[in-house]
């Protein structure tokens, strides 16, 4: 057998393991965290409802993750230990391509970012991203107890955005001791060092009455690039139109064959000859044309390097917390958060696509003598285009900084058999996006438009224009022409700012009500008032004009003309949404120990939202638990939720940047600006969510537990981003024949009855509208074990997650369903058609403590739209093993070894329908792939 066989024998004999000993997701026990006692006697109470209860008995299925097994399974954090739920497979993190930077997003169902609520000990995390999610690197994670995960509509009982369900953080509040955590990693391709140190403190102060913690955590991770990793170098891409005569085909060694690296000459007498050395032209070879005509195999054309895969990150996170009992019925608390994180990456290399050179230039006066005459024998004021792919210059480099902090103070107490809570708390994240390089345009037109005078090479503008004054001339003709000092006048930092903050009074009371025979009614009352503002700054404005005064070529001085290459975002003065609920829930016993009875009880909540943005909205929630007997619990809600327009959705700035196009129209790629923007018309999106499901715990089989659990959503009014540049939308334009109302994304200089290349667009169109419905459902499945063998334990756990289907209706530009696709809408993850996380646990010894674990999506179809035609086959299922190997060393001290893909198995290829005119710079694997490869970690807990 050789070696690539043993391993693939190992790693399907592990994951075997895993899923037989359980079957497979989401229920309420974290039956496989390790336990020294084979049959603990406690609970772990979850939130599934206000009304605090055992997930067993919750209507809405819960999903219990304690800390340590996310740790054992994933050591670089807590985060990165949940995007392995099979239910949060698609969220992005720092290695997933899916948005510029190191984001951390949860994507419950793979619905979106913004349809799922994440709390922090059941209070809101305040908006930290440009689109008004949350990137949960700002939680703390150091004093984390455990993560539920509520995978069922929860806005009636928590609030809008609860469409696809809840992520509560959850702290242990209770911390006594003293613990360290250090930890260091490196790849297999020995980049992307991880370092890790965390340390918390807790004691209890006059006698018991009051309760101090405090927790701090450092995260320092280096990062990779797509070049370091073989499976990103390929230069893969897809080609084609998406039609039944031109079907996507994937390609191997791509070029784009209108670009050069030292510069191409596009039009004129020359047209055809690159800059291959500096000042010398020569012929340049376009390579094998594709099905793409922009794209070839071979040749010498030129395509993207340098872009990050895995986001350089430095993480610093602290949290502390003050409990005291004011009297014996009041506790008063107090809770700090600040979290401070920075990201560098890098996106693609400057690409200057077409723009025009005059043939008055002074750097054409040393190309060889053979082309002096055609040169001067032009008219005067002429030009030729020009396309290069700039080396000289970096690739885009950038910084993210982003602070974080909460304060929440609040009261909890006893009013007769009631039990109260009021709680006020802030949050405010402020963050930078800083482009170190951008491309100043007004002053690459200004350089490159060089002309002699006076025996010297200058700006043309600087004759007459005093602006240009310092301007120092360019030249583009060569792969290393560019002068240190040009390439400094053109390039300008560029920043945009966002603010974010939360001003939240909430309050509740519950208790028992009465009593009936079959037990106590209890209900819950809740009231809350939350303010949320945002504002952009910005020193690069879409109305930042250009002074072409001078300036002979290029330069255009129009309300879209973009003044900075490398995008600009306007000015958001303060908005604000200010937000009234109230709420109220109830659990009533309706039978108790009775034949096939042992108890049943129903669950309702009913919420009533007021938004002064966008008006009033009703949710509710209807459930019952059927507890059949100890062995047999059936249950089932049906819920109205709402995800209500948030401010990013109603009043984003404008922003204009570049994207590399491929119109389908005119059959030409190059760069197209895009323009986005907010929409104040917008109304609450509308979900109907229905689940059906059980527990069976057989006394047979002790320590077993399984819970399948069935969903179906249906959301109407939905959010959706309509885009110029997505390709379904320019199918249902083009399909059209351009009268559909999705053409008016496409501003063009003629009529639509135009094919040519002068027709291609001259602004892309970007805006949020309610014109979607989205339809999904599927199959939860969790299974846990645990169970004494040769007197040592072993715990086990299959998390498997069915959803065949998510079926997203655009209005205008048709339907898509993501289930089983690994591309189609611009915000949606890959939707695999079976996930499943499998887990097994063992203590060798007594000090010794082992655990495997099998991470595996089935295969993915290329895209969701129907009227794409792909003759490039399904995206490969794929399968990633880890392992961990922990030793107590000596009490309370215990060193740990752990392998990310053990096996080093390569994300399967995959290239979106957009990738032909991105090569090499995003694509290649699908969103939610493991691109790190096999991970090594070491590390050392302290408790004591």
């Amino acid at each position: 057998m050789d070696n690539r066989m043993y391993r693939s024998s190992l790693r399907a004999s592990a994951g075997l393991l895993a899923f037989v000993v359980l079957g497979g997701t989401a229920h309420a026990q974290d039956a496989a965290a390790p336990a020294k006692d084979p049959a603990p006697d406690h609970e772990i109470i979850v939130t599934g409802s206000r009304l605090a209860t055992n997930g067993n008995s919750s209507p809405t299925p819960v999903t219990v993750a304690g800390v340590d097994t996310l740790l054992n399974a994933q050591p670089a954090g807590v985060i990165e230990g949940l995007n392995s739920l099979p239910g949060l497979m698609g969220s992005t993190n720092p290695t997933s391509n899916a948005k510029s930077g190191g984001v951390n997003e949860l994507n419950l169902r793979g619905i979106g970012y913004t349809r799922g609520l994440i709390l922090i000990d059941g209070r809101r995390v305040g908006p930290t991203q440009g689109d008004g999610s949350v990137d949960v690197d700002v939680v703390p994670q150091v004093l984390l107890k455990h993560v539920d995960v509520v995978t069922g509509g929860a806005s009636a009982a928590y609030g809008s955005d609860a469409v696809s369900g809840v992520v509560n953080f959850v702290t242990d509040t209770k911390f006594n001791g003293l613990k360290l955590d250090l930890h260091s990693g490196i790849s297999n391709y020995g980049d992307d060092r991880k370092i890790g140190v965390s340390a918390a403190w807790g004691t209890k102060f006059s006698d018991g009455r009051g309760h101090f913690e405090i927790g701090y955590e450092y995260a320092d991770n280096a990062g990779f690039l797509r070049s370091s990793r073989p499976f990103m170098n390929n230069y893969s891409s897809l080609v084609g139109s998406g039609t039944a005569a031109s079907p996507y085909t994937t390609i191997y060694g791509g070029r784009l064959n209108t670009v050069a690296f030292g510069g191409l000459i596009n039009s004129g007498p020359l047209a055809g000859l690159q800059f291959a050395q500096n000042g010398v032209l020569s012929a340049f070879n376009k390579g094998t044309v594709t099905a793409t005509p922009s794209v070839s195999t071979g040749g010498d054309g030129a395509y993207f390097i340098g872009s990050t895969a895995g986001t350089p990150l430095v993480n610093h996170r602290s949290m502390a917390r003050l409990d005291y009992d004011v009297t014996d019925s009041i506790s008063a608390h107090v809770t700090g958060i600040f979290s401070k994180f920075k990201q560098s990456y890098t996106q693609q290399n400057p690409l200057f696509s077409a723009i025009s050179i005059g043939y008055n230039n002074a750097y054409l006066a040393s190309v060889q003598p053979q082309y002096q005459a055609t040169i001067a024998a032009q008219p005067v004021g002429s030009s030729f285009t020009f396309s290069k792919m700039d080396l000289s210059l970096p690739a885009y480099q950038y910084n993210v900084l982003n602070s974080y902090y909460n304060v929440d103070a609040g009261l909890i107490g006893k009013l007769g058999g009631f039990d109260w809570e009021a709680d006020y708390y802030r949050s405010e994240n402020h963050q930078t996006t800083r482009n170190n390089n951008n491309i100043n345009l007004q002053h690459l037109w200004a350089a490159t438009n060089a002309v002699s005078s006076g025996g010297q090479t200058v700006c043309n503008a600087a004759l007459t224009n005093p602006n240009y004054a310092n301007c120092v001339p360019l030249n583009l003709f060569g792969p290393s022409s560019d002068q240190t000092t040009a390439m400094s006048y053109i390039e300008q930092a560029t920043s945009s700012t966002q603010h974010y903050t939360t001003d939240d009074f909430n309050g509740n009371i519950k208790g028992t009500l009465f009593h009936l025979p079959a037990g106590d009614v209890k209900a819950v009352v809740m009231g809350e008032w939350r303010k949320l503002t945002y504002e952009v700054g910005s020193n690069a404005t879409p109305t930042d004009m250009m002074d072409c005064n001078g300036i002979q070529f290029n330069c255009v001085n129009s309300q879209n003309s973009l003044r900075y290459l490398g995008g600009q975002v306007a000015i958001r003065t303060p908005v604000s949404q200010t937000v009234t609920e109230v709420a109220a829930e109830a659990e009533v016993p309706v039978l108790a120990d009775k034949p096939f009875f042992k108890s049943l009880n129903l669950n309702g909540a009913v919420r009533y939202a007021h938004y002064d943005t966008s008006g009033g909205a009703w949710t509710w929630k209807g459930g019952v638990v059927w507890n059949v007997s100890d062995e047999l619990t059936l249950r089932a809600t049906r819920s109205r939720d709402i995800r209500a327009p948030n401010l990013t959705d109603l009043f984003a700035p404008a922003a204009l940047t570049t994207v590399n196009y491929n119109d389908l129209h005119t059959n030409t790629s190059g760069i197209a600006t895009q323009l986005s923007s907010g929409n104040p018309t917008l109304k609450p999106e509308k979900a109907d969510t229905l689940t059906l499901g059980f527990v069976f715990k057989p006394h047979w089989v002790p320590g077993f537990s399984l819970a399948v659990d069935y969903y179906k959503i249906n959301i109407n009014q939905a959010l959706v981003n309509l885009s110029g540049f997505q390709p379904a939308t320019q199918a249902a334009c083009e399909t059209s024949g351009g009268t559909a109302a999705v053409c008016a994304l496409y501003v063009r200089q003629h009529p639509f009855s135009d094919n040519t290349s002068d027709n291609y667009p001259t602004l892309l169109l970007a805006q949020t509208l309610n014109v979607a419905s989205l339809a999904t459902h599927g199959i939860d499945i969790e299974a846990n074990y645990a169970h004494p063998i040769a007197n040592q334990l072993l715990t086990a756990r299959a998390l498997v997650t069915y959803q065949p289907v998510l079926r997203y209706n655009n209005g205008p530009t048709g339907i898509v369903d993501m289930g089983g696709a690994a591309d189609g809408v611009a915000g949606l993850p890959p939707i695999p058609k079976w996930k499943v996380v499998g887990a097994v646990s063992y203590d060798i010894t007594h000090a010794v403590h082992a655990m495997v674990q099998e991470r595996w999506r089935a295969k993915l179809k290329q895209n969701g739209t129907p009227s794409l035609v792909f003759a490039t086959g399904n995206v490969a299922s794929v399968g990633y093993t880890d392992v961990n190997l922990s030793v107590d060393v000596a009490r309370n001290f215990t060193a740990y070894f752990n392998i990310q893909n053990l096996f080093n198995t390569a994300p399967p290829l995959f290239n979106s329908s957009g990738a032909s005119t991105q090569l090499n710079y995003f694509g290649g694997f699908a969103q939610g792939d493991d691109t790190e490869g096999r991970y090594f970690t070491v590390g050392v807990r302290w408790r004591m």
